[in-house]
């Protein structure tokens, strides 16, 4: 079950976005971030990032312009917009229920003070 707990922080609202009692990531600011440990959470074959589908259907779609997953291992964040993730994504279910992925070529890189864009030309945007 998606469940969405609303705070405040002075004038900013964060919404923390839970999944079956588990935190899950963050709703701020028209940006859905999620925090991962990359050796663990990190699809392998095809290499990319996953999202559970209902979390992205009823949560970030109608919330979020942009998605912001920062891998805590490597200090590296990935942004995609939301229409680059709707358009370009596909679909799986390993297990841990329906889930929608992303390849990470079609994300934009940001860490150690600089930005990578997509090995595939573009910003990662697509």
């Amino acid at each position: 079950m998606v469940q969405v707990y609303c705070s405040t922080n002075g004038e900013k609202e964060k919404r923390l976005v839970k999944l079956n009692g588990k935190c899950i990531g963050e709703l701020k600011d028209g940006v859905f971030y999620k925090t991962v440990v990359g050796h663990r959470h990190q699809l392998r074959h095809p290499p990319a990032w996953a999202i559970q589908a209902d979390v992205f259907d009823k949560l970030i779609k109608p919330n979020a312009t942009k998605i912001v997953i920062k891998d805590k291992e490597s200090g590296i964040e990935y942004h995609c917009s939301v229409e680059s993730f709707c358009r370009l994504r596909g679909e799986l279910d390993r297990g841990f229920g329906r889930q929608y992925f992303l390849t990470l070529n079609h994300w934009e890189r940001h860490g150690n003070g600089h930005r990578q864009l997509s090995l595939w030309g573009g910003s990662g945007s697509a």
